[in-house]
């Protein structure tokens, strides 16, 4: 075998590799996620501290020429108790997604509201980028589902990044959506009950 056929063909085998080991570990979190429904660890925190946090962690992947990353919250959200560990792996997720599969994104918004009546903290994360087919919005957050199968691919998607979100927000007693976001792009959105104590209960 030629050298640069060798090269090829290992890199081939690394990549794969890659994406094995990812998918194990995305199928461990969902069984854990699943098999252990109440190891959620939590502790009052400021949601706004954890968000500015994650977002400078992608302030080197954008180019400030072209993409800004924006939030916008509420002030009358403070301090309530989630699972910060587990929360963080849901923002980074549906940041990650953004750079994954809508990567020529001018603008992604982050917004965190309070709802008052239902005594909920509403967050949403939308993006400028392609957006999703509608007939495809409902199946998004089911295991393995691709909204297009060669591109996820391509891009070293598992198909179980928004189920593991999904099973998060639950776990914290929330609900989740998505939806078209800025102009054609994506906005998907889930709620977390505003709990100010730690062991206090909320309306389902």
């Amino acid at each position: 075998i030629k050298p640069e056929a060798r090269a090829r063909f290992l890199g081939k085998i690394l990549d794969n590799a890659d994406r094995l080991n990812l998918l194990v570990e995305d199928l461990l979190t969902l069984s854990r996620l699943e098999s252990k429904p109440d190891q959620l660890e939590y502790r009052l925190y400021s949601l706004k501290e954890m968000l500015e946090d994650t977002i400078e962690n992608y302030r080197e992947r954008i180019d400030p020429a072209r993409q800004k990353i924006c939030l916008e919250y509420e002030n009358g959200v403070g301090r309530f108790a989630f699972d910060r560990f587990r929360l963080s792996q849901v923002f980074d997720n549906l940041i990650e997604n953004v750079f994954r599969y809508a990567p020529d994104f001018t603008k992604m918004e982050l917004g965190v509201r309070f709802d008052e009546n239902q005594k909920r903290v509403l967050c949403c994360i939308a993006d400028d980028g392609p957006g999703i087919p509608e007939k495809d919005i409902p199946h998004i957050f089911e295991r393995f589902y691709r909204v297009d199968k060669g591109r996820s691919r391509e891009r070293g998607g598992t198909g179980l990044g928004l189920s593991i979100v999904k099973h998060i927000v639950q776990l914290h007693g929330g609900t989740i959506y998505a939806e078209p976001g800025l102009e054609k792009g994506t906005k998907i959105c889930f709620s977390l009950p505003y709990r100010k104590q730690l062991g206090e209960e909320t309306e389902p």
